[in-house]
């Protein structure tokens, strides 16, 4: 079980300074208390690691040009373990015995449920960084990924044109692919597609062939994948031992395809993205740098661990700007704010606390790791029907 406390300092002493014309509590010189629940263990431990080590080269970031308000940032690591009484556990304890002034973390979706019960009936923020199915309505929930629309809507009449006009889907059986499921369905339909068949499997599962016999009968142009966290490892293996030939689309990254997969299997699967090492800019190339020097330079970084860097980043500038780590009051700051994150400018909707993310489509690379940029899609805003803030 993994409890651990983290100041990240710079050198220097700026949490021995207060603001005294700040308004509000960023007039003390105690440390602005951020509460990681992370899955360092579990179905998504693979993707944990990088997860906090984002949220760590953010803190350090800030740290070293003086905190959020001239106030230190310090870390509260739990390990949710990747389930729902982990996830409710780690997140009871980082508000009533922590007393964190902020929670952020958690990759699938039980994780996040269950942390954000706990987090709204408390009426504290939660910062979520990863790709889910949308549908949440919170005033203290933000997310810093994207929604389905924001990933399917613009790529399936690409798809339609690239890759093929039918899709088989295979997944693993919980809301994200699910939702993720009538998204692709909606859009690839109205590009002129037809899913011509889905099916999920539960967590755990070993044996995928089914599936893969499938694949071969219907003949479909494109395979889409959402088998997700170490099951994906084993499907991935099997995928490529059946010799399919179809293109792949999976929710793959580089860091799921260094540190979980052999050599190649990844090779050649699309994907669509927040964010990839690949882009160009000069502040992807710093944040890599950065990451590298800080953790290992064979190190790879994803889209989920940029989008809780970017979190914090978005956090604090909300929270400088409002004068105050009240809920309500970095809330009313934050859609005011904008950050200039590696995968391009962003901001928060303030209709519904979602981020208005890019959309790359990424193609792997020969070595089944790297990711060429195959579409810039620019900048998608999150359309909630359901919510309205």
């Amino acid at each position: 079980m993994i409890n651990r406390r983290t100041v990240l300092k710079s050198g220097g002493a700026a949490a021995a300074f207060a603001m005294v014309g700040a308004p509000g509590i960023l007039r003390a010189a105690d440390t602005v208390k951020v509460g990681l629940s992370i899955p360092i263990t579990g179905l998504q431990a693979i993707l944990g690691e990088t997860l906090l080590n984002c949220y760590k080269l953010a803190a350090a970031e800030l740290n070293a040009a003086n905190g959020i308000g001239g106030r230190q940032v310090e870390l509260f690591i739990e390990d949710n373990q990747t389930t729902t009484k982990g996830s409710i556990d780690k997140a009871r304890k980082l508000l009533n015995e922590d007393k964190v002034d902020v929670i952020m973390g958690t990759i699938i979706s039980p994780e996040r449920s269950a942390t954000l019960s706990v987090t709204s009936k408390a009426k504290k923020l939660f910062f979520y960084p990863t790709n889910f199915e949308g549908g949440e309505c919170n005033r203290y929930f933000v997310a810093t990924g994207p929604i389905p629309m924001q990933q399917v809507d613009p790529m399936m009449p690409w798809v339609a044109e690239n890759l093929g006009k039918t899709i088989y889907i295979m997944a693993s059986d919980y809301a994200w692919p699910q939702k993720m499921t009538e998204a692709i369905t909606a859009a690839y339909e109205m590009a002129g597609g037809k899913i011509v068949g889905a099916d999920f499997y539960p967590f755990g599962t070993t044996d995928f062939g089914p599936a893969f016999q499938k694949i071969k009968s219907l003949k479909p142009d494109v395979v889409w994948s959402m088998v997700v966290g170490n099951d994906a490892v084993t499907q991935l293996k099997q995928y490529r031992s059946f010799d399919i030939k179809q293109p792949l689309i999976a929710p793959l990254d580089e860091v799921f395809n260094k540190d979980a997969l052999p050599p190649g299997v990844a090779a050649g699967t699309y994907a669509p993205q927040p964010y990839w090492m690949a882009l160009d800019n000069p502040v992807n190339k710093k944040f890599i740098a950065n990451f590298r020097e800080k953790f290992g330079q064979e190190k790879m970084v994803n889209g989920i661990g940029e989008a809780g860097y970017n979190g914090l980043h978005l956090y604090a500038l909300a929270a400088e700007k409002a004068g105050s780590l009240k809920d309500d009051d970095v809330l009313k700051a934050l859609p005011t704010i904008e950050f200039d994150a590696p995968q391009g400018k962003i901001r928060v909707d303030a209709s519904n606390n979602h981020t208005l993310c890019h959309s790359y489509v990424g193609k792997a690379a020969a070595d089944g790791i790297g990711y060429e940029i195959v579409k810039d899609f620019g900048t998608i805003a999150p359309v909630t029907p359901y919510c309205k803030l």
